[in-house]
């Protein structure tokens, strides 16, 4: 009896154990930081690093107590866990891309509530000459376009790549307002966006209103590897089954656009105004209702 008992406890370590390592923990803290209680999703992480040691999960997870220690208003702590991931993660690494971009996105709001957006800047500048990676390199400029970008000439988009429609270059486009929708083909929240984006432009379009929709290479069709060429005929499916009422949109697809504009959340939306300067930048959804006031705004002035 006793060693059918062990026997048991043992499987429920190992469950538990399997558990966590399946994402539970990154989970868990995400959902406590929502809540507004850091202190569980603190305790959480100390837990897993006693039983599990620094892994991937922790780094992530550590990632996220910075994040929510800065948005919780605990910059203290928020210091304490940037630290924490510049000495486990000195220098990019591929497996830890996730948690090393928290560092550099983290530390540089810290900056700015510190010493000014400027400063934050430069900080963020200097992270990004040194990224390799697309998808660190969009995030970093992610967090310099929202302390800079609005009010700013508009960047220029590539427009040698692309399916439907030939795109126009912006500066072509002067004397219109524009919208870029950056998306990605796997993205089901750009898609969710389909339906109140079509009436949007449908009620503007005749005022002027101009949509690019900017994507890029991911290098991979359902999660596996793929040439441009796959990939692209992926793009061209997904636009017109899940974009039926945007028909007529020049699809850009061009990675230096993607980074450049931080499209590393997807959708976002840049809007530019009728002298190429940008008056709305926001890496997320966006509402109808606001999408509409925001073009209503550009249009009336």
């Amino acid at each position: 009896m006793k060693q059918l008992r062990l026997l048991m406890a043992s499987a429920a370590l190992a469950l538990v154990t399997t558990t966590v390592h399946a994402g539970d923990l990154v989970r868990g803290v995400r959902g406590k930081i929502s809540a507004g209680d850091l202190s569980s999703g603190i305790a959480a992480v100390e837990d897993y690093k006693l039983e599990a040691g620094i892994d991937e999960e922790y780094l992530n997870a550590v990632g996220w107590l910075a994040r929510g220690a800065e948005l919780l208003r605990r910059p203290d702590l928020a210091e304490l866990y940037v630290a924490e991931l510049h000495r486990e993660i000195p220098v990019e690494k591929e497996e830890y891309l996730t948690p090393y971009g928290a560092a550099i996105e983290v530390e540089a709001k810290l900056i700015a509530a510190r010493e000014g957006r400027g400063s934050a800047i430069r900080h963020l500048d200097g992270a990004l000459a040194r990224a390799r990676d697309t998808s660190l390199r969009s995030r970093i400029s992610k967090n310099i376009n929202m302390l800079s970008l609005e009010g700013q000439p508009a960047p220029p988009i590539g427009t040698t790549d692309f399916i439907g429609t030939a795109p126009p270059s912006l500066a072509s486009l002067k004397g219109k307002p524009v919208l870029l929708f950056l998306w990605a083909n796997w993205c089901g929240d750009c898609k969710a966006q389909s339906a109140s984006l079509t009436r949007v432009w449908e009620k503007y379009r005749d005022r002027g209103l101009k949509i690019i929709a900017p994507t890029r290479y991911y290098g991979s069709v359902d999660e596996k590897d793929a040439t441009p060429a796959e990939e692209k005929e992926q793009v061209a499916k997904i636009w017109k089954e899940s974009y039926p009422g945007l028909d007529g949109v020049p699809v850009v697809i061009d990675t230096e656009t993607m980074v450049r504009y931080g499209a590393s959340a997807s959708p976002s939306f840049v809007l530019i105004d009728r002298k190429g300067i940008v008056r709305l930048y926001t890496p997320t959804r966006l509402s109808e209702s606001e999408l509409s006031r925001q073009i209503g705004q550009v249009l009336a002035d």
